[in-house]
């Protein structure tokens, strides 16, 4: 299968990169976990609904997300390196990164541990795009194999191996052969971005409203519960290290 060289989110990686992502990135935790409040608050009162308000809901939390995209494309533009390795997420939280994000299958695990009750037609929606995006990922990694063979080739090591001392005109190579990856990485980032988003929306629109907000709250509960546990994790080491 062959990667789409036009994905929509790389039109948004030019403008200015945010003066402090990592602000960002907490006040959109905090929102994320007031969303979830607002959902679970749906769940827990199924004799109070209201169909049009739930959908609105849903808009602001997908309009939440995509908003994460944009920001972090922004930065990915500046410094891919920077969000394949954020210093904004614990060291817990970056093993579960793919590509500097959640898995695009993620959604679709999510969609069979939420407790969702599929009609056979959804059912079938969701094995189509199981398919599919599995068909997806598997186009990003082999191209992302593909780049990790270059960057250990012989002549890429024997650059590395300079420690920035120039020698016959190698280290503009050099510098040159690292933009260029640069460039692939991003690239790269960028399909996967564009997967997960896709996929949830595609989630969203195979399932009802009603699934939809449990679908969500459940999405929101996995990388919160991440989150939590990597900032105990980061506390239990870094208070280890101060008894030492």
């Amino acid at each position: 299968m062959q990667i789409n060289q036009t994905f929509p989110y790389m039109e948004y990686t030019t403008g200015s990169q945010p003066d402090n992502f990592q602000t960002f990135f907490m006040e959109w935790v905090t929102q994320l976990e007031l969303y979830l409040h607002q959902l679970l608050h749906i769940l827990q009162s199924p004799d109070q609904q209201d169909e049009s308000k739930h959908k609105q809901l849903i808009r602001r939390v997908m309009s939440h997300h995509h908003e994460y995209f944009l920001a972090k494309a922004r930065v990915s533009s500046r410094n891919v390196f920077l969000v394949l390795s954020p210093p904004w997420l614990s060291s817990y939280e970056r093993t579960f990164l793919w590509l500097s994000g959640f898995k695009p299958g993620l959604a679709l695990h999510v969609v069979n541990r939420c407790g969702v009750e599929l009609s056979s037609d959804q059912t079938e929606r969701m094995e189509r795009l199981t398919v599919d995006t599995k068909d997806h990922e598997s186009a990003i990694a082999e191209r992302l194999a593909r780049l990790e063979q270059q960057v250990l080739a012989p002549s890429m090591l024997a650059m590395a191996r300079m420690g920035g001392r120039e020698v016959n005109g190698m280290i503009h190579e050099a510098d040159a052969a690292v933009e260029r990856m640069a460039e692939h990485m991003e690239f790269l980032v960028g399909c996967a971005d564009y997967l997960r988003e896709k996929t949830v929306a595609k989630v969203v629109g195979i399932l009802t409203t009603a699934q939809t907000v449990r679908f969500l709250a459940a999405m929101a509960q996995h990388q919160l519960r991440i989150r939590r546990w990597g900032q105990l994790r980061e506390r239990e080491i870094h208070g280890d290290a101060n008894l030492s």
